[in-house]
């Protein structure tokens, strides 16, 4: 009788121990973050920290040019970054250009200047900066940059200008590291 009672115990301690047993349980928490690497040239200065609102800009696509020297614009280098390794940003440009057909090209010189970085075009050749316009080597947090661009005319170009149609390009090209 003795076994059976000290048997019957002990199941009724193992499993009386089991109601008291602690439990845990656990989920994990996940999401993935894309890059944001954007760059514009906009009518207006970026001050925004969002894509909704980098992408509500407008747009700055053409500079007319009446005559020589500082023109008088708004347009703005943007960018917005959430990339931790960083980006660069250089410049290159291309003089304005007069092209008929028989005929030799003609050529108005300028300079563009963003960020105290500046291209002064050299006729047909395209110039780039001798450095970049922007440069952040790695991020700690998303990051935006809003930079004036201003542009001059060369007035001795202008002023010798033959008649014609010129158009001139200035590239910023965006690099993610």
């Amino acid at each position: 009788m003795k076994k059976t009672l000290i048997t019957a115990l002990l199941i009724v301690l193992l499993s009386s121990t089991g109601l008291f047993a602690a439990v845990s349980d656990n989920f994990n928490v996940t999401t993935v973050v894309a890059n944001v690497d954007l760059m514009t040239i906009s009518t207006t200065q970026f001050t925004g920290t969002t894509v909704a609102a980098f992408e509500a800009l407008v747009p700055f696509t053409t500079l007319a040019i009446s005559g020589g020297g500082a023109q008088t614009f708004n347009a703005w280098l943007s960018t917005l970054s959430n990339n931790r390794a960083g980006f660069k940003v250089t410049m290159k440009a291309t003089a304005m250009k007069s092209s008929i057909a028989g005929q030799a090209d003609a050529f108005i010189n300028y300079t563009v200047t963003c960020n105290s970085k500046s291209v002064t075009t050299n006729d047909a050749a395209e110039v780039t900066a001798t450095s970049p316009i922007l440069t952040y080597p790695s991020l700690s947090l998303v990051t935006k940059t809003s930079n004036k661009i201003s542009l001059t005319v060369i007035q001795t170009d202008f002023d010798k200008a033959l008649s014609g149609s010129y158009t001139g390009t200035v590239t910023f090209i965006y690099t993610a590291n």
